[in-house]
């Protein structure tokens, strides 16, 4: 990964903008491998204007399609584009010529940054207290360390990034330029605007390189106890066209004993080298805590192994009452900048992904997990997968239904396409159904606005009733522990008055048998599998709820037992291994809206690039430069299922 801020150098372009690539001389004699190529473009930008919002100035440019968000700091327009590489190019020079500089004098001060609402981890919605609110009103401060300057802010007109990762499958460098159409001085109340840039990027590709031969598709990871079960799963893999290979934790363990620092990156060195020498394009890790009665499950700061049948990677990433929490991300963030292995410890403080820390995120091979426990489990979920695989769904009414439950998670919200204000739940719940409307023709809205209508609410009567119906897809929007799901009435004075949503013993009353739907949950906590009975029962003894089941003895969390139980509910499920954040159409929310983007617009085949292709869409479509709970919300987006599996059975067939 590389990071460079210079004072006259940057590549950026709009898709307004016209982008020309002229092929240049090889210059490149060290490499005659490696042809030089040119990017020049031009991009103008129209006058920044000022709106007043309360006490603060907000300030737009037309063609921005990003914003700077650093808490405390003052939220700065921005214009972000990707542009994609294929593997092995070198970024060899960035240059930018910027027009004159236009500065003006406001009145008052741009709006700060707020900090993010958090999805409450809910500790009992059955005993409600009228008196205690859903989340903390949102915080605005002003960051001395700005607002008491005349720097400028952001200290230069533009940054960028080099990422390596999948771009719609195809492994990739991938250079995103974040560019400022303003600045801003606090301290002197002046807004420093420009009109235009002009750009050049020089870069070096690869030329007459053999693609690289694909021995394998699917690589498994599981515990030598599990290989024989997974056999089948293999076998019907390697049948439907997936190249499959099986790979235990003790063989990698022992191969790669000299070469990692623990045993997670150990498996990562070798899914890196498997990346590389077999052209794998999906990691399932299949393998949980070893037991559900009672486990360590964080030996270590940074990892958990010893009670783990696949050994997971703790980030170190503080938020709220949260001292850390599982990724497997890591697992799937191979490579940074245009190759380097990506360690998740730039700083080499041996602690991984801290909250400073710069971490490439970008997926480059689709993964999930099945945190199974035993041998039963295992035999479950492959049967499970083996009949979801075994025919198409996409002409079946049940798969042509998707069920969207929400109510108010934080305030209500209007948006294109959709009239007045909605509870935030059911509008990113409607938004998600406009994406998928080419696949839906059932759509099934249960939503707390239906209170005083006829319409089906989201308590466990209804939502376990329409789910017995069978559908493709449901998403759960609204808040969320480690076993249960709710939602709020809307109610103008933001009482806690919840719904009554969906617990995870309720997941019994689901009788769909066959008809499994892909399901995005969007709450805190739901995804947290690290827990077990005994610290679960046990926890908050000591003031602090480190498992957020409240005293209530689990041994599966909420997703995870979807996916886990043994006839119907789920195929796959995505979940929050901490505390969901973000208001609107941001960070969580933002991630499980992308998903059904990915399904419904982009039409992806599997559930990896589902899953993994909306954290992509997520890195592409935001500036993620000074906000460490970008990194936060990205890695704590888990999928439990397989990514081969193919949605809707298989490839949807398209008539011409």
């Amino acid at each position: 990964m590389k990071i460079k801020v210079l004072p006259i150098l940057v590549i950026f372009s709009l898709m307004l903008a016209g982008i020309n690539v002229i092929a240049l001389e090889d210059t490149a004699e060290e490499n005659n491998n490696m042809q030089q190529d040119l990017v020049k473009d031009h991009l103008s930008f129209s006058k920044a204007t000022l709106k007043q919002k309360g006490e603060y100035f907000e300030v737009t440019v037309e063609e921005a399609n990003t914003i700077l968000r650093d808490i405390g700091k003052p939220m700065i327009p921005s214009v972000t584009k990707t542009y994609t590489f294929s593997r092995g190019t070198k970024i060899k020079d960035v240059k930018c010529t910027i027009s004159e500089v236009t500065i003006q004098n406001i009145l008052g001060k741009i709006q700060p940054t707020p900090e993010p609402p958090k999805r409450i981890s809910l500790v009992n919605s059955i005993e409600q207290d009228e008196g205690l609110k859903t989340t903390e009103e949102v915080k605005t401060y002003e960051d001395p360390d700005v607002y008491s300057n005349s720097d400028l802010y952001p200290d230069t007109w533009y940054d960028y990034k080099i990422y390596s990762g999948l771009v719609n499958g195809v492994p990739s460098v991938i250079l995103k330029v974040n560019t400022y159409p303003v600045r801003y001085s606090p301290n002197d109340d002046t807004l420093h605007s420009i009109e235009s840039f002009d750009v050049q990027v020089i870069y070096e590709k690869p030329i007459d390189k053999e693609p690289k031969a694909q021995q394998y598709d699917l690589l498994i990871i599981t515990p030598l106890i599990f290989r024989l079960n997974l056999l089948r799963l293999a076998s019907h893999k390697n049948r439907n066209g997936i190249k499959t290979k099986i790979k235990t934790v003790e063989s990698i363990n022992l191969q790669y004993l000299s070469k990692g620092r623990d045993t997670p990156e150990r498996i990562k060195l070798f899914i890196k080298d498997a990346e590389q020498n077999w052209g794998i394009k999906y990691v399932l890790l299949v393998g949980g805590l070893k037991n559900h009665i009672y486990a360590n499950d964080r030996e270590h700061q940074t990892y958990g192994s010893k009670w783990w049948y696949v050994p997971v990677r703790y980030t170190n990433i503080s938020f709220s009452e949260s001292t850390g929490y599982i990724s497997d991300l890591y697992y799937s963030d191979l490579y940074k900048g245009e190759g380097e292995f990506e360690d998740w410890d730039s700083n080499g403080n041996g602690i991984f992904c801290d909250r400073y820390e710069e971490i490439d995120l970008w997926p480059d091979v689709y993964y999930g997990r099945i945190p199974c426990r035993n041998i039963f489990e295992v035999r479950n979920i492959v049967n499970k997968i083996i009949k979801y695989e075994r025919s198409p769904h996409w002409d079946e009414n049940w798969f042509k239904r998707m069920i969207a439950v929400g109510g108010v998670t934080f305030e209500f919200l209007s948006g294109p396409g959709h009239e007045g204000q909605e509870p935030d739940g059911e509008w990113l719940s409607n938004l998600s159904l406009d994406h998928m409307e080419d696949i839906i023709n059932d759509p099934v809205r249960i939503f707390a606005s239906y209170n005083s209508t006829t319409g089906p609410r989201p308590d466990y009567i209804n939502i376990t009733e329409e789910w017995t119906k069978g559908a493709g897809f449901v998403l759960l929007q609204g808040h969320g522990n480690a076993f249960m799901w709710d939602t709020k009435w809307p109610d103008e004075n933001g009482d806690l008055k919840w719904v009554g949503g969906i617990w995870s013993m309720d997941f019994s009353l689901i009788k769909n048998k066959e008809k499994l739907p892909i399901v995005v949950v969007g709450g805190c906590h739901n995804g947290i599998f690290r827990v077990s009975f005994i610290n679960t029962l046990f926890d908050g003894l000591d003031g602090v709820w480190d498992y957020h089941a409240y005293g209530a003895p689990i041994g599966s969390c909420f997703s995870g037992k979807m996916v886990q139980k043994r006839s119907g509910a789920a195929i796959a499920c995505t979940g929050c291994t901490d505390s969901g954040i973000g208001s609107e159409l941001t960070f969580s929310a933002e991630l499980e809206t992308n998903f059904f983007y990915k399904v419904g617009i982009d039409n992806v085949v599997s559930l990896g690039e589902a899953h993994s292709g909306s954290i992509e869409k997520y890195l592409t479509d935001n500036n993620l430069q000074g906000e460490p709970l970008h990194v936060y919300c990205i890695t704590e987006y888990q999928l439990f299922g397989d990514p081969s599996l193919t949605i809707g059975g298989k490839p949807k067939t398209t008539n011409i």
